[in-house]
């Protein structure tokens, strides 16, 4: 039996979890509409969301809702007539953006480094081997039968 003391620390609790909960709903709610309202293609990673939070990023992994992020860019996207494109994860991360190369790096390794020249953040790497997988272009170098932006 809990005494009032306890009851009332797993109420407080409760509440802060909650907040905490709409806060992350609400900020996420408020990036997937500005994706959806500025670009007319978006391009994600098709990640298996379920398996990585049994990994050994299962916290990140749940605080980032990535699950929920998806779910709500999919039916935003639906509702305003914009194309999701999902694109196969694998090297994304382990591919060169210059020149196509798959160069395998550990987590720790936060750059991208290539022997082409190319000196670029992981990420930001990656985010341009998605949107040239999901669109047939780089970023920047355009496209003639574009007639909007595009997002990877």
């Amino acid at each position: 039996m809990l005494t009032f003391a306890e009851a009332k620390r797993r109420a407080a609790l409760a509440r802060f979890h909650a907040r905490v909960a709409n806060k992350r709903r609400d900020r996420l709610h408020k990036i997937s509409r500005d994706l959806v309202n500025r670009f007319g293609r978006i391009a994600i990673e098709d990640l298996n969301v379920t398996g990585l939070s049994r990994g050994m990023l299962a916290k990140h992994v749940a605080d980032a809702s990535w699950a929920q992020l998806t779910a709500m860019l999919d039916y935003k996207a639906a509702s305003a007539g914009v194309e999701i494109v999902r694109v196969d994860p694998r090297g994304t991360s382990q591919t060169c953006p210059g020149c196509g190369t798959v160069a395998a790096k550990t987590l720790s390794e936060r750059v991208h480094r290539c022997e082409c020249a190319c000196l670029l953040d992981r990420d930001v790497a990656a985010a341009k081997v998605v949107h040239f997988r999901a669109f047939g272009f780089m970023p920047g170098t355009g496209s003639g039968a574009l007639s909007e932006r595009v997002a990877a």
